[in-house]
């Protein structure tokens, strides 16, 4: 499956924004989410902080990655969202 890198436009209070021309599948350089998008789109998002929410996760969970907000004008062009992960392997 190939994803075509984006570079996005940073803005102020440490938001970015994709501007993706066409359908298909983008990587973001800066952040690694990839979009999947039906047609042209403008996506703003940005990392938010577990501070704020945090409270809000219960045991057995634990909080385990970044928080993004993420918007979308055109929201029917997006048709999913693929988010960095990672995997402990240590217990």
């Amino acid at each position: 499956d190939q994803k075509e890198q984006v570079t996005p436009r940073r803005l102020a209070g440490g938001q970015f924004m994709a501007l993706l021309d066409a359908e298909g599948s983008y990587q973001c350089s800066v952040t690694g989410l990839i979009f999947e998008v039906t047609g042209a789109a403008r996506i703003m998002y940005s990392l938010l902080s577990w501070s704020k929410y945090a409270q809000l996760v219960e045991e057995p969970w634990i909080v385990g990655g970044p928080l993004f907000d993420v918007r979308c004008q055109a929201p029917g062009a997006l048709s999913s969202i693929q988010f960095p992960h990672c995997l402990c392997l240590g217990g």
